[in-house]
């Protein structure tokens, strides 16, 4: 069924060269406003801006326009999302975060946001970027758990040291040179 809406998605804007995949800071830039842009997003993200009352009008009259597309990612890209941000150690990410880069990875499209920890795991996945209100990010960073005390390392789900028993703390390891576009 995805598979099939998204077919369906893309021959209705054959006439559109890129389409752009919004978060919410995208929204609250006024970057749907545009003319003559094909923007897509999530039914979570859709969610969290429709607190904008005064604008709700718009958004809804640009939804119904087919302006604005609401559209839900694969659950396998879903889960390759979430795979790749466990291994980057990403827990920054809510489920509409991480919906809106699997539908970014579903449409190979270019995804609007200035969430910094949407760009890092964006970057690490090959994905196009488009910041609005800020330069975005210059590295991709791989974050890891560790102690202060004894100094070792462990996987984003825990909070304790094992050996010694202090909370652990957080810090990049490497960076991974990304482009932005």
């Amino acid at each position: 069924m995805v598979k099939e809406e998204l077919d369906n998605l893309k021959n209705l804007d054959s006439k559109a060269e890129t389409i752009f995949v919004l978060d919410a800071t995208a929204f609250y830039q006024g970057f749907h406003l545009r003319s003559n842009i094909t923007c897509v997003t999530t039914g979570m993200v859709f969610e969290e801006i429709s607190h904008i009352q005064s604008k709700l009008s718009i958004l809804e009259s640009l939804v119904s326009n087919k302006r604005i597309k609401i559209v839900e990612p694969s659950k396998n890209t879903i889960k390759l999302v979430e795979s790749d941000a466990k291994h980057l150690g990403e827990s920054r990410l809510t489920a509409a975060d991480i919906s809106i880069i699997a539908l970014a990875k579903d449409y190979d499209a270019i995804l609007v946001t200035d969430d910094f920890a949407i760009c890092n795991l964006a970057n690490s996945m090959s994905l196009s970027l488009l910041n609005l209100g800020t330069q975005g990010i210059r590295e991709t960073r791989k974050w890891i758990k560790f102690c202060k005390s004894c100094g070792r390392g462990y996987p984003p789900t825990l909070t304790i040291c094992s050996l010694c028993g202090n909370k652990l703390r957080v810090r990049y390891k490497k960076l991974i040179n990304s482009k932005i576009i």
